[in-house]
């Protein structure tokens, strides 16, 4: 029997939308891919768990802290494929509003940007590391994430 790939899932900034259209197919998909795959990190049905050597990697959500930013580089270091889920993670939009906000806008928030640390602009994931693959759509198309998640779990 082959050696089951390692899964983590990982979320940022974002309404997390993805992750839960993703359990919602996990709710058909994940007995036949249990023989596949060992789902090694993913917080919004297990405990955390260390960042390391991970197979493939599912990213959602814009980086928008300097502390997620160092955790996206550190995923992409420990992960063989990493694929960007949903249309935050590839475009940076819609959790990325702020950065189209006016002069206005940003005066109004600049103290809790500064008071939470977050980064000058938001991010999309491809801005700050290389991604392998992406799901489109806001939350992910389903269709698609299957032919994608499949390409690399049976590979």
């Amino acid at each position: 029997m082959a050696k089951k790939k390692r899964v983590g899932i990982f979320s940022f900034t974002c309404d997390e939308g993805c992750s839960v259209f993703l359990i919602e197919i996990f709710n058909k998909k994940l007995i036949s891919w249990l023989d596949k795959i060992d789902l090694v990190y993913f917080l919004s049905v297990k405990d955390k768990r260390e960042i390391k050597d991970f197979d493939v990697s599912l990213v959602e959500g814009v980086i928008s802290t300097k502390k997620e930013k160092e955790e996206i580089e550190k995923i992409r270091k420990n992960s063989k494929v990493l694929i960007a889920m949903g249309s935050c993670a590839i475009s940076g939009q819609p959790s990325g509003q702020r950065n189209n906000f006016n002069e206005d806008q940003l005066s109004e928030i600049k103290d809790d940007l500064k008071e939470y640390d977050y980064l000058p602009k938001f991010l999309s994931v491809k801005e700050v590391i290389s991604v392998d693959d992406e799901v489109v759509g806001c939350p992910i198309d389903k269709g698609k994430f299957i032919k994608v998640f499949e390409k690399y779990i049976y590979a």
